[in-house]
């Protein structure tokens, strides 16, 4: 059979099974098409969202008149849009900036609250990390100390190696002092302030641990680095000749004048 007539005859069963299914295709494709206009319209939903939660978070970061000193917003105000428009990454950014605000506030418990909420809402964001650090924030502004001290290095360790780590472990560092831990306390500051740490840190790290001293000098000599002492000298076989020793003692040398 020839190539022309096997292509034929693909093609009448081709158009055989179009005609015996065409109307499983033709409710396939009605569904196809919803699908593709329902997506459509959620994209454009929320890009309109995210546009509307933008415009007023932006509107809430701008002074009403240019005459009005730009003090700030409330740290309820941001919660509203965070509430508004949820979802939309303006909204993410008001809730943090809400929970950051009661904080400057001495909310304190209002505050970890918030900051709980951006976690459970939008635990895969970026800044995650900050509202983190701020639950353990709000815990030591409220003398939970123990719980602090957890918070802090959960940050630490879930987030290593970031700027947000680098001021938790100063936070750790101050809570060391805070239980007398003082040992513990400088060698978290050496360890923000060395200088292949990546951090912003390392400034105020030092400046902690220069105050840490001044208030403590024994601790220097404390975290100073153990001795190295030389190798251990092998020791001499039977056969060698013995090394010369030094001895003194109490009586003084006989004198002599000459041969007996």
């Amino acid at each position: 059979m020839s190539s022309q007539a096997t292509e034929s005859t693909r093609l009448i069963d081709f158009l055989a099974w179009v005609e015996v299914n065409k109307k499983k295709l033709a409710i396939g494709a009605a569904v196809a098409a919803v699908a593709i206009a329902a997506f459509s319209i959620y994209q454009w939903h929320r890009n309109e969202a995210e546009a509307e939660a933008t415009a007023a978070l932006y509107k809430l970061q701008l002074p009403a008149t240019p005459m009005e000193k730009p003090g700030g917003p409330g740290a309820q105000a941001f919660l509203q849009v965070a509430t508004t428009h949820p979802g939309t990454s303006a909204g993410a950014q008001a809730l943090l900036f809400g929970a950051e605000s009661l904080f400057r506030e001495n909310k304190f418990a209002e505050a970890k609250t918030q900051f709980e909420n951006f976690l459970r809402t939008y635990s895969d964001h970026p800044v995650a990390s900050t509202a983190a650090f701020g639950i353990a924030a709000c815990l030591e502004a409220n003398d939970r100390t123990n719980e602090a001290l957890t918070a802090y290095q959960d940050v630490v360790s879930r987030y290593a190696g970031s700027a947000v780590a680098s001021q938790a472990k100063l936070g750790l560092a101050r809570l060391y002092e805070t239980k007398g831990d003082l040992a513990q306390a400088l060698r978290t500051y050496d360890e923000v302030a060395r200088p292949t740490a990546s951090s912003s840190w390392g400034a105020e790290a030092s400046s902690r641990r220069e105050q840490l001293l001044a208030h403590h000098p024994d601790l220097a000599r404390s975290n100073a680095p153990a001795p190295v002492f030389p190798p251990t000298l092998p020791k001499e076989s039977a056969t060698s000749q013995p090394p010369l020793e030094l001895k003194t003692t109490n009586a003084s040398p006989k004198r002599t004048t000459g041969p007996e």
